[in-house]
């Protein structure tokens, strides 16, 4: 009955949370092109990209052989510092005088900024969505064990209607015991690689990678657990500047800011429901907090 429930709300809470970061996008995206598109959505790319780089694991103890598997939901949320919320924006050459002011990010203020011209005109600068906090929630099942390995997968496909098209993720990654190499060790070390893309219709087309050292020490109920890792994630945008016969296809690239992070969190199992919590330190810092069955 528990699991019936439980895989629904899966579904559920990645299509509400995507759906409405899918929607933010396009809906603010239409009003940048060139740099200053770029410069907006930085930062939602090294939030995005550090987000789906987080929650691959809540523990290094992976057996030998037998069979071990985990299905559940994880959350992260990427912290938005302030110095995310606002980007060096150009009027451009066509505007007089060329001025180069402190405009909002995705992540800033929603009252945009105004620059005035010469001859009376003005220069508009779109808002943003004034927020804090980027929060995604995927479904994940891992597992093992194979010779001391297990894998994690990733994967989900919804259709979000019209305006937004296929919504599509797939992440798999691989993990390997280290310790059984050493005999006696107290603590659980191992070492895991993952692979992501994420799309939404023709409008973000994104990749992640991620390789990190793990390390765990159990207690009865409580497994303290870190790591240190490297990532790097990308992102394609495409969309339309304008709107009729006169818009304009826009399509650039951005690679995520984020490399080294440092992880440490706890996890708790209850029979057979696992709780973990963690906190992801680098460039772009995520609070990460899961709920699966662990078998």
């Amino acid at each position: 009955m528990k699991k019936t429930i439980f895989l629904p709300f899966l579904l559920f809470t990645f299509l509400f949370t995507n759906f409405i970061l899918a929607q933010g996008i396009e809906d603010y995206l239409n009003s940048y092109t060139g740099e200053n598109g770029k410069g907006y959505m930085q930062p939602f790319a090294d939030a995005f990209g550090a987000n789906v780089n987080s929650g691959f694991f809540h523990s290094a103890d992976i057996p030998l052989v037998g069979v071990k598997v985990y299905v559940g939901v994880v959350t992260m949320t990427a912290f938005i510092a302030d110095d995310a919320k606002s980007f060096q924006a150009s009027t451009g050459e066509f505007f007089n005088p060329s001025t180069t002011v402190e405009a909002p990010t995705i992540f800033g203020s929603i009252d945009g900024t105004t620059v005035d011209g010469d001859a009376g005109t003005t220069y508009h600068f779109p808002g943003g969505l004034n927020i804090g906090k980027l929060p995604i929630a995927v479904p994940q099942l891992t597992v093992g064990s194979f010779m001391g390995t297990d894998a994690t997968l990733r994967f989900i496909q919804l259709n979000l209607g019209d305006n937004f098209g296929d919504l599509s993720v797939f992440g798999i990654g691989l993990r390997h015991s280290i310790s059984q190499y050493i005999p006696l060790l107290p603590i659980k070390i191992a070492g895991g690689i993952y692979y992501q893309t994420f799309k939404v219709g023709d409008v973000v087309d994104a990749s992640a990678f991620f390789i990190s050292a793990q390390a765990s020490y159990s207690l009865p109920v409580i497994t303290l657990y870190g790591g240190l890792g490297y990532e790097s994630s990308s992102m394609d945008l495409n969309y339309k500047f304008g709107s009729g016969d006169t818009a304009e296809e826009i399509s650039f690239n951005l690679t995520a800011e984020n490399t080294v992070r440092l992880t440490l969190g706890a996890a708790l199992k209850l029979a057979f429901i696992t709780l973990n919590a963690d906190y992801n330190i680098g460039n772009q810092n995520v609070l990460v907090l899961g709920l699966g069955f662990e078998l």
